[in-house]
C-alpha cells in the first residue's frame, strides 16, 4: 500500500467520524445517518490500519467491515423516507454481520488489500452490495414525487451522496483485489461525505441549526490551529523528532489537522459536559444557539406586538375622544336634573369602555421589564389589598387563606408588572366567589430549587372545560360583557405575556377547594440564557 493512498484515507476517516460525532450529538431523528457515518469511518479506519506493518495481521481480519456501509445505508434511507417496517433494514444489519464475522475467522474472503487479490466470494457480494444498494435508492425514489420541496432536496442529496460513495467504494475494492492502488476512488468517498455534511444541516433542530452551519468550519479552523500549535511544539521541544518534521513537515501537519479535525465534535461536547458539572454558571455553544433561536421567535413576535401596540394606540385616541365627549355631557345633563337612572347607566358604559381600551392598551403595549429584587409575599399582599379596594362590595366576606402566613421569598422581577398580574388573579377570584357560600380564596407559595411556585385558588364554579385550553387567548371570558363588572377578556391575557416576558409560565385547573386553581411558575433570577 502507498504512503499517497494512505493519505487518501485520513480525510475519509476524520470527515466520516466528524460527521458521526456532529450527528450523534445534534441531529434529530438520524440514528441511520448516524450508523452510516460511522460504518464509513471503521471501514476506511480497518484499510488504513494495512498501511501500518505492525498491525497488517490485525487489519486482514476487519477488511470486510465495509458490509455495514450497505446496510446503515439503507437504514439512512428507511429514516428519510419514514418506513414503517424496518424488516429489510435489520436484514441487511444482520448479513453485514454475518459477512463481518466470517471475515474474523476467514481473513480474504473478500479481499485483502495486503496482498492485494480478491478473494473467492469477492464477486458475488459485490453482486450483493450493488443489489442492496438498489434498495435505498428505490425507496426514495418511491417517496420523492409525494415529498414536500424540502424532503425531495433532502431525498436527492442522500441518493446523489450514496451513489457517489457506494461507486468510490466499489472501485476501490475492485482496483486493490486486482493489484492497483491509487488514491482517487477515496476521493469520491469523500466526495459523498461532503454532501453528507449539507443533508446533516438541513435536518438539524432548529434551535441547533444555526450552530451546525457554522460548526464544521469552526471545527476546521479549530483543527487547523491545534494542529499547528502541536506541530510547533514538537518542533521546539523535541530534537529527537527533528528529522521527520523536517522531512514530512507537510504530511505530519496534515496528519495533526485530520486528527484534530475528526474529534472536535467530541471535544466541544466533552469541555460542555465537564463545564456544566465543574464551572457554575457555564453557558455552552448549544445553550447559546437555543436562546438565539428562541430570541428570534421573540423578536419576531414583538415586532407583531409593536404594529399591535402602533394599532391599539390609535383605536385607543379614537376612542378616548368619544368618552370624554360623552362624560362630559353626562354630567352637563345631570346638573340639568336628567333621569338619575339613565345617567347611572351611560356612566357605567362609559367606564366598562374606558376600563377595555385600558386593558387593549396595555396588552397591545406591553411595558419593558425593571427587574430588581422584590419581596413576592409583600407583592402578593399588596395585590390583595388592591383588588379588595376595587372591588369592595365582592370582597366582603371572603375568607382569604394562606396568603398572611407566607414568609417572604426573594426572587428578580418587575414588581409594578407582577403586581398587576395578581391582582387581576384575585379580581378574577372575587368575582368569581360572588353570591357563593362558601366564599374562601386560598394563596400557596412553594420554592421549587431555583424557582418558585404561586397557585391562588378558589371556591367559586371554576373556569368551564371548554373554555380551559383558550382561556389565555384575547378578547376569551366566561363572563358576560353586560352587568356591573363586564369581562373583556383580556386579563389573563394581560397576565400571562408578563409572567411569559419573566421566564415563567402560567396555567388554569380545578382547585381541591372546588373552583379554579391559577399556578406560576418564575425563576428566582432572570437569567440571560434560558437552561
Amino acid at each position: 500500500m502507498t504512503p499517497l493512498y494512505a493519505y487518501s484515507l485520513i480525510p475519509v476517516l476524520s470527515v466520516s467520524l466528524l460527521l458521526f460525532f456532529s450527528a450523534l450529538f445534534y441531529g434529530r431523528s438520524m440514528l441511520g445517518l448516524t450508523v452510516y457515518c460511522a460504518a464509513i469511518a471503521v471501514w476506511s479506519g480497518s484499510l488504513l490500519l494495512f498501511a501500518l506493518p505492525e498491525v497488517t495481521g490485525m487489519a486482514k481480519h476487519l477488511a470486510q467491515v465495509g458490509a455495514f456501509v450497505s446496510a446503515s445505508f439503507i437504514h439512512a434511507a428507511y429514516d428519510f423516507t419514514e418506513q414503517r417496517r424496518y424488516t429489510l433494514v435489520w436484514l441487511a444489519y444482520a448479513a453485514a454481520a454475518v459477512i463481518t464475522g466470517t471475515g474474523l475467522v476467514w481473513p480474504g474472503l473478500l479481499y485483502s488489500p495486503a496482498s492485494l487479490q480478491a478473494g473467492p466470494a469477492f464477486w458475488p457480494a459485490m453482486g450483493l452490495a450493488i443489489g442492496a444498494t438498489t434498495l435505498p435508492l428505490w425507496q426514495i425514489a418511491r417517496a420523492y414525487p409525494t415529498a414536500d420541496s424540502p424532503t425531495q432536496r433532502q431525498l436527492r442529496t442522500l441518493a446523489i451522496s450514496g451513489v457517489i460513495g457506494f461507486i468510490g467504494a466499489w472501485l476501490n475494492a475492485i482496483a486493490l483485489s486486482h493489484g492497483v492502488v491509487v488514491p482517487y476512488p477515496m476521493f469520491m468517498v469523500l466526495g459523498s461525505l461532503l454532501l453528507l455534511a449539507s443533508l446533516l444541516q438541513h435536518v438539524q433542530q432548529e434551535s441547533g441549526r444555526r450552530l451546525l452551519e457554522r460548526s464544521l468550519l469552526y471545527a476546521a479552523m479549530t483543527a487547523l490551529l491545534s494542529a499547528g500549535f502541536l506541530f510547533g511544539m514538537m518542533t521546539l521541544m523535541s530534537q529527537g523528532a527533528e528529522p521527520l518534521l523536517r522531512q514530512y513537515r507537510l504530511g505530519a501537519l496534515f496528519l495533526l489537522f485530520m486528527a484534530a479535525l475528526a474529534f472536535e465534535p467530541l471535544r466541544l461536547h466533552i469541555q460542555q459536559l465537564m463545564s456544566r458539572r465543574f464551572l457554575t454558571g457555564h453557558v455552552g455553544s448549544r445553550d447559546l444557539a437555543t436562546e438565539l433561536a428562541r430570541q428570534e421567535q421573540r423578536a419576531d413576535h414583538a415586532e407583531r406586538l409593536a404594529e399591535l401596540g402602533t394599532f391599539t394606540s390609535a383605536v385607543a385616541h379614537e376612542i378616548r375622544n368619544p368618552l370624554g365627549v360623552i362624560a362630559a355631557n353626562l354630567r352637563l345633563l345631570e346638573s340639568q336634573g336628567a333621569n338619575a337612572g339613565v345617567c347611572a347607566a351611560i356612566r357605567q358604559q362609559v367606564e366598562g369602555a374606558r376600563t377595555f381600551v385600558d386593558d387593549l392598551l396595555r396588552y397591545g403595549r406591553p411595558r419593558p421589564l425593571e427587574l430588581r429584587v422584590i419581596d413576592l409575599a409583600a407583592t402578593l399582599k399588596l395585590a390583595q389589598s388592591t383588588a379588595t379596594n376595587a372591588l369592595a362590595v365582592e370582597a366582603v366576606g371572603v375568607q382569604w387563606l394562606g396568603l398572611h402566613e407566607v414568609d417572604a421569598v426573594m426572587i428578580e422581577a418587575d414588581q409594578g408588572q407582577m403586581l398587576q398580574v395578581f391582582v387581576i388573579l384575585f379580581e378574577n377570584a372575587l368575582q368569581a366567589l360572588s353570591g357563593r357560600e362558601p366564599r374562601m380564596c386560598r394563596v400557596h407559595i412553594e420554592k421549587d430549587g431555583d424557582r418558585v411556585k404561586i397557585a391562588v385558588e378558589d371556591t367559586g364554579p371554576g373556569i368551564p372545560e371548554a373554555l380551559r385550553e383558550r382561556v389565555f387567548e384575547p378578547f376569551v371570558t366566561s363572563r358576560k360583557r353586560e352587568g356591573t363588572r363586564s369581562g373583556t377578556g383580556l386579563g389573563l391575557a394581560i397576565a400571562k405575556g408578563i409572567v411569559e416576558r419573566h421566564q415563567g409560565v402560567i396555567a388554569v385547573g380545578t382547585s381541591p377547594l372546588g373552583g379554579a386553581r391559577v399556578e406560576i411558575r418564575l425563576p428566582n433570577v432572570q437569567k440571560i440564557v434560558q437552561g
